[in-house]
């Protein structure tokens, strides 16, 4: 697996495999810019991908618009960022 780093969190593994169902490349390079084409800091998507502790991402359903998610995709995507955000909070 290519960048194993973006996949540190449920948030990046479950993006990493959208991405990939779309044929696209799961690279800091590929994911920053298509997160920039989508109105978002590419390096804020990423460093969440990597990372739990990274700083609140805005805009997310401009990506998953992006991507053409479907809506259980958008869900499970939700979830996933807004559930591994909260149970890291809960941790400490």
């Amino acid at each position: 697996m290519e960048h194993p780093e973006l996949r540190n969190t449920v948030f990046g593994e479950l993006l990493g495999e959208l991405l990939e169902s779309r044929g696209l490349s799961v690279t800091p390079a590929k994911v920053g810019k298509l997160a920039e084409e989508a109105g978002l800091d590419g390096w804020a998507v990423i460093n969440r991908m990597a990372s739990t502790d990274a700083e609140y991402v805005e805009g997310l359903e401009d990506l998953a618009d992006a991507l053409e998610l479907s809506e259980r995709e958008k869900a499970k995507l939700a979830l996933a960022y807004t559930f591994e955000r909260h149970a890291e909070r809960l941790a400490k």
